[in-house]
């Protein structure tokens, strides 16, 4: 038996040989030709892999396998690629504005996506913003084809928007420092609204500076001749005083819709009781909106003109109601809001009750004459060096100008 063991024995070691030499070269990781001339092109150049990528890499460019159920609890999860900075979101969107050619749906869902990353990064994205507000750069999608699937009307338009929605003190002291370097009153008066709304009163001397410079800077400028100036004067007739047209309309409604009514009577029927208002009213607020009705009628009552020019000369109109009263002397009416003008979105006035409106009757050259003549009668009573006497010869200018469109 013994002497049949040895070959066994040998046999038994010579397989074991086999199996050790198999088990190695199974294991062994093979290079194919391009796997080798890739490591080797890596060694020679000495390049590293880069610590952060400007650009998440195209997902062609890596395959991953796909892992087995029994291995996937042991895997690590894949981080997302971090979301981009406010710096870059709004570099795209000058970029997509400032693009020649029409705007394709493309560009503008890009723009929307990229304004809603903005708005919801919060406070993060009020630097970057506000940067480009100082900037002063604008375009304008309206003058542009496909315009119109961008949402707004402009560039800054959109910006200032992403500011209301973020809200907040730091948005509030971006839409500030906006008011101290504009001069375009449609959007003043936008930001004058978007304030008020955040913090009722509290930036209305703000508001009312960016307004008056505006209006000044228009009357002396030729180059702002053209420059729409109504958000303007909307913005002192709301904002002007301590008693407020729009704080009338909210804190006295009854007084404010009967002057109102009294001044829409037929052939002028109101006037008297609009002048014992001015006299009797219970407020300040109650006299400030009898005397605006009143000079509201004297666009085209010669009684009502005259009644005004009598109280301008016993100075009973003020310069802050001087502001208030040169633009409704240039054309502009109130009146009682109907059933669908009672959404707050269609109130033009900027004020909170949304229950009147205001619109302008001096649309023609003769009617715009006849409101600059109106107002040269009152400006030989009002003293020239007061403000009342600065926002009537705004006003001319503005209907002035309105004449050279």
């Amino acid at each position: 038996m013994a002497h049949n063991r040895k070959p066994i024995i040998i046999a038994t070691v010579a397989l074991a040989a086999l199996l050790i030499v198999w088990y190695k070269t199974s294991k062994s990781p093979v290079q194919t030709p391009a796997a080798r001339s890739e490591l080797e092109t890596l060694a020679a150049s000495g390049s590293k892999t880069p610590t952060a990528l400007p650009i998440a890499p195209a997902t062609r460019d890596f395959v991953r396998p796909i892992a087995s159920a029994n291995s996937a609890t042991n895997e690590l999860p894949v981080a997302p690629p971090s979301a981009r900075t406010p710096q870059q979101l709004v570099a795209e969107i000058l970029e997509i504005s400032s693009a020649e050619g029409s705007i394709t749906a493309e560009k503008a869902q890009k723009f929307k996506h990229n304004l809603e990353e903005l708005i919801k990064q919060g406070a993060a994205s009020i630097p970057a913003i506000g940067e480009l507000l100082d900037k002063k750069v604008e375009y304008d999608y309206a003058d542009a084809p496909g315009g119109e699937q961008m949402g707004y009307a402009s560039l800054r338009a959109s910006l200032i928007d992403a500011l209301k929605q973020i809200g907040g003190p730091d948005a509030q002291e971006a839409m500030v420092q906006v008011l101290q370097t504009s001069a375009l009153p449609s959007e003043l008066l936008e930001i004058a609204k978007n304030l008020d709304q955040e913090a009722p009163g509290l930036y209305r001397e703000q508001v009312l500076n960016a307004a008056r410079e505006s209006l000044a800077m228009a009357a002396t400028n030729p180059a702002a001749a053209n420059m729409e100036l109504g958000p303007a004067f909307r913005i002192i007739q709301n904002y002007g005083a301590a008693n407020t047209t729009a704080e009338a309309a909210q804190n006295e409604p009854a007084n404010f819709n009967n002057a109102i009514n009294l001044a829409n009577m037929p052939e002028g029927q109101g006037l008297a009781a609009l002048v014992q208002m001015t006299e009797i009213a219970s407020s300040p607020s109650g006299q400030t909106i009898a005397t605006e009705m009143i000079a509201q009628m004297a666009g085209e009552n010669s009684k009502a003109a005259d009644a005004l020019m009598q109280m301008a000369q016993n100075g009973k109109i003020s310069n802050g109601a001087w502001e208030k009263l040169a633009p409704i002397l240039g054309g502009d009416q109130y009146q009682i809001a109907n059933a669908s003008a009672q959404n707050p979105s269609n109130d033009s006035s900027g004020s909170k009750n949304p229950g009147y409106t205001i619109v302008n009757n001096a649309t023609t050259s003769d009617q715009i004459n006849q409101r600059i003549e109106l107002i040269d009668q009152f400006l030989t009573v009002v003293p020239s060096d007061s403000a009342g006497a600065a926002s009537l010869r705004n006003q001319r200018n503005f209907l002035s100008g309105r004449l050279g469109k």
